[in-house]
């Protein structure tokens, strides 16, 4: 077994060396939220419209950013492990949060769910072949938008389990204004699709200024007259 260590501590130092070369030291990005469910973001300016995807067992990244956004921050999270943590939270937390026990998806509607493999770590993901399917209402960023009166999203964090890839092609092709993007990609749930997303979002002018493991953190580069990089 000794060579298996010395690979995988390989594997992992060439990791953190790749994740070290987006992790950008500027003052204005910083992790919002503990260690296990917080996010690292860049918060100048503070972002006004905020939607955040999937709250899974913890939020403490919901819960710093709505202490510092000045609009309420809209979270999404259709599954009774999300709907759990939200129940658990004190009124005084939640007050600049609005939260919704619906997904998001690429299209508005009735969306078939994967149960989580392990129901003590509570993830329902994109249908799977072979395990066990659930339906839960999600509605797409327009639907949001037109719902909530906003032109464009300064932030929009997704942690929701394989159906990142789809509303990412969906909001480019559209061109949705999205300032900031917090993504967690799986992989393993969609291969090959995490790469050719990447690929995609910088040529829409986006760039990774943090990357840890699966989390990335996409920040749209502005052009000189002040509007959003097409390319």
């Amino acid at each position: 077994g000794g060579m298996m260590g010395i690979d995988r501590w390989l594997r992992n130092k060439a990791r953190l060396a790749v994740d070290g070369l987006f992790c950008s030291s500027s003052p204005e990005i910083q992790r919002i939220g503990d260690p296990d469910s917080g996010w690292v973001m860049h918060t100048r300016p503070i972002p006004r419209v905020c939607y955040c995807a999937g709250v899974g067992k913890g939020m403490s990244f919901e819960l710093e950013l709505a202490k510092i956004a000045s609009q309420p921050v809209l979270v999404f999270d259709p599954s009774p492990t999300g709907i759990a943590t939200v129940e658990k939270l004190d009124k005084s937390d939640t007050a600049n949060l609005r939260f919704f026990p619906v997904g998001l998806a690429a299209d508005a509607g009735i969306v078939q769910f994967s149960l989580p493999k392990d129901p003590g770590e509570g993830s329902y993901s994109i249908a799977r072949e072979g395990i066990e399917k659930v339906s839960f209402e999600c509605w797409d960023l327009p639907t949001i938008m037109s719902r909530n009166g906003d032109s464009a999203i300064d932030l929009l964090k997704m942690d929701i389990e394989g159906f990142e890839y789809d509303i990412i092609d969906r909001f480019l092709d559209q061109r949705v204004p999205v300032r900031q993007l917090l993504v967690e990609f799986h992989p393993w749930l969609r291969p090959g699709r995490t790469w050719k997303t990447i690929v995609r979002l910088h040529r829409a002018g986006y760039r990774i200024i943090h990357k840890h493991r699966g989390d990335h953190t996409f920040l749209l580069r502005q052009s000189r007259s002040g509007k959003p990089a097409q390319g």
